[in-house]
């Protein structure tokens, strides 16, 4: 069994008793506000107790799975097999009332205390899979990620400390001493909220030409590195492969091609795409 993580809509827990809102994940956009899917959700479930689990709309479908304290919903774009989903549910179900239930018999209407088990669920409904054979890469600033917050926080920052520009997700993976599905989550958060975007990693058979960049970029590597920045632009000119530049330079090799990663790293040398 599989799942396609690109079909994943909405998710929503709610508690059973008095219908709150205990955390909502989007993913996609939705022509109907999720909001008022969980509302109309939960005043099926709860007001009218049909034991329903699965409501089929023209658009998408909402898969859904009830516990002692707890409503998990779905909203997914119709798929061919419902079962590794709501296995996923399940999970997140049996989760959330294991570590909340207790509160949730209590409940006190605080709802901030769920933002960290949004984790849970992304580790199962992630936002994306990347490809691990690419470069995760820092962005100045994204966008506010609204349940960064407890052990979210300190995961997500765990992650952002193994992030260089470049290792790849696999040594990430590694690397960081956490699980493959916590990190595989985490990358995604960061991705989907615009605090990394992914390149690449270069190989002497790629080809690069150079692109324009300000003139103080290359100074400030010249005052760094003192190396002959003018004669390795040069050669780039025209479309070249990496390994001939390299070849054709009386310059140290491992220092060449560290001088390449950055001057592609700074938009001055850039990948020509075969095709």
């Amino acid at each position: 069994m599989s799942f396609d993580v690109s079909k994943v809509r909405y998710i929503s827990l709610i508690r059973l008793e008095g219908g709150e809102s205990l955390l909502s994940i989007p993913y996609a956009e939705l022509t109907v506000d999720p909001d008022l899917i969980a509302g109309f959700v939960t005043a099926v479930i709860i007001f009218a107790k049909t034991p329903i689990r699965t409501i089929r709309k023209a658009a998408y479908d909402i898969l859904i799975e009830v516990g002692r304290t707890t409503l998990v919903l779905l909203v997914v774009d119709p798929v061919p097999d419902e079962a590794p989903y709501r296995a996923k549910l399940l999970r997140i179900l049996d989760q959330v009332e294991e570590e909340h239930g207790k509160k949730l018999e209590n409940f006190e209407g605080d709802v901030r205390r769920f933002r960290e088990f949004a984790i849970n669920i992304l580790k199962e409904f992630p936002y994306s899979i990347s490809d691990i054979d690419m470069v995760p890469v820092k962005k100045q600033k994204g966008v506010t990620i609204p349940y960064r917050v407890g052990k979210v926080d300190s995961m997500l920052e765990r992650v952002e400390s193994f992030i260089n520009g470049k290792r790849t997700v696999s040594e990430i993976f590694d690397l960081i001493g956490i699980s493959e599905e916590d990190v595989t989550a985490l990358i995604s958060v960061l991705n989907k909220y615009g605090w990394i975007n992914f390149k690449k990693r270069l190989a002497e058979s790629d080809i690069l030409t150079k692109s324009d960049c300000p003139a103080v970029s290359v100074e400030k590597l010249k005052a760094q590195y003192g190396m002959p920045l003018d004669d390795l632009l040069k050669k780039f000119e025209q479309p070249a492969q990496i390994k001939d530049v390299l070849d054709s330079l009386p310059i140290d090799r491992n220092a060449c091609w560290f001088i390449v990663n950055k001057l592609v790293e700074m938009g001055c040398l850039e990948t020509v795409t075969s095709g």
